[in-house]
């Protein structure tokens, strides 16, 4: 079995700060087969390498390649919000994706491919993949790209277009499979599945080196892009509520996103900026050790003015794995995994005294160590081993389905030929 992985979002080593969660399902992957992921290229890195146990191609989608801009950074949208090349690069990018996958299907005898995100990836698989069905086409839908596809007026065609050419679709978050539903205006048939967690790596190491806390009371953590959709804004409000019974709480951020710069102001703006530390960019080695000691991780995503929020994100399962206790909102596929005083706290979204309620609640619940082993056995259910396996035995359906047909279609060929002879 020989699978491409098409994707935007990949890291650029085994270890950065990248969102790295389609790489994580590609090592999965590989228990099932040959796995080449196919990325964006990047300055400074080779166009074909191995990581770990997945073949990386990079195909190049803009000349000269020091002005590829619309890949990694702070992500496509930002980025092409942000960058006047940017701006220039998304046909090219497209189209670069599609002769990339035709090429990589062909030199390596892929079977299936499974592109992550409608568009750009699912209309360059959908390209490449033509009318011929040369091979099966395995659709993930996150969030953003379904939201996309709503504001723009061919969005509906685009999408039933890109269906068309798929195989099956997964969708990460109940409400991003009911968005797409809408927007393609009749059910898709997406299958829920949330990303999943390397649960092993999470639960950490008794020899881990413990952090320093300059806190009294510990400190929460948030850990994820600073994007508007990520909610940060309304936990930095309701720190001030939360640390009247806390006074000797703080908050850690870790990460980094377009921003940065007005988080930091708004920390100063609140009074907390002695209460808030800004850790940056972390590998998830560091993250786990951060996890290990906070209070709780807050995830307190929202849906951002421009409609879009996240599927299902996977610092859920990152926290719950580490045995933490974990809050979050009751927003898309948040709810699908975390249940409110089953195996986490759940707040209603862009509700800063709410949140602060259930952060609260978290800290003080005598239930709380009842709670997180729930949360722990939650984790083990979404292990990366466990979700990579629905996919493989997805393509094992589609390839037994391929040599039916291929079994009927050379039976009936015979028949044929005998009648002919006859």
């Amino acid at each position: 079995m020989r699978i491409l992985v098409s994707t935007s979002t990949f890291p650029l080593q085994q270890n950065d700060s990248l969102p790295r969660f389609v790489f994580d399902l590609a090592v999965g992957l590989s228990a099932g087969g040959e796995v080449t992921a196919l990325v964006p290229g990047a300055a400074g890195y080779p166009q074909r390498e191995r990581m770990g146990v997945v073949d990386v191609e990079r195909f190049t989608y803009f000349l000269p390649r020091r002005l590829q801009a619309l890949a990694y950074g702070h992500g496509m949208r930002d980025n092409f919000r942000g960058s006047w090349a940017a701006k220039l690069q998304p046909l090219p990018f497209l189209l670069a994706q599609a002769l990339a996958t035709r090429s990589v299907v062909r030199s390596k005898g892929v079977t299936v491919v499974n592109s992550h995100w409608l568009v750009p990836q699912g209309l360059s698989t959908a390209l490449a993949r033509g009318r011929q069905e040369s091979f099966h086409h395995i659709l993930s839908v996150h969030a953003a790209d379904v939201y996309l596809l709503r504001k723009l007026p061919f969005g509906r065609a685009l999408a039933r277009f890109v269906l068309s050419r798929t195989d099956v679709v997964f969708a990460d978050g109940s409400h991003v499979r009911d968005s797409l539903d809408e927007l393609i205006g009749r059910p898709s048939g997406a299958q829920l599945q949330p990303n999943g967690v390397w649960v092993d790596v999470f639960r950490g190491h008794q020899d881990m080196e413990p952090v320093e806390v300059p806190f009294k009371e510990g400190y929460l953590l948030f850990f994820g892009r600073f994007a508007e959709k990520k909610g940060i804004t309304y936990l930095l409000k309701a720190l001030p509520r939360v640390r009247e019974k806390y006074p000797g709480l703080g908050l850690f951020l870790i990460g980094y996103g377009a921003l940065e710069s007005q988080i930091r102001e708004e920390v100063a703006s609140l009074g907390v900026a002695d209460r808030v530390h800004f850790l940056g960019r972390q590998p998830h080695s560091e993250i786990v050790r951060y996890l290990k000691a906070c209070r709780a991780a807050v995830i307190p995503s929202i849906i951002d003015q421009h409609g879009e929020t996240e599927g299902m994100p996977t610092v859920v399962l990152e926290a719950m794995a580490s045995g933490t206790r974990v809050i979050g909102t009751a927003v898309d596929g948040i709810p699908d995994v975390l249940r409110h005083q089953d195996n986490g706290w759940l707040c209603r979204e862009k509700d800063a005294e709410d949140l602060a309620e259930k952060i609260i609640m978290a800290l003080e619940d005598p239930r709380a160590d009842t709670i997180v082993e729930s949360a722990l056995a939650t984790a083990d259910r979404f292990d990366w081993s466990c979700v990579a396996g629905r996919y493989v035995e997805t393509i094992r359906g589609l390839e037994a389905g391929r040599s039916a047909v291929a079994r009927d279609n050379a039976r009936d060929e015979r028949r044929s030929q005998i009648e002919a002879d006859e």
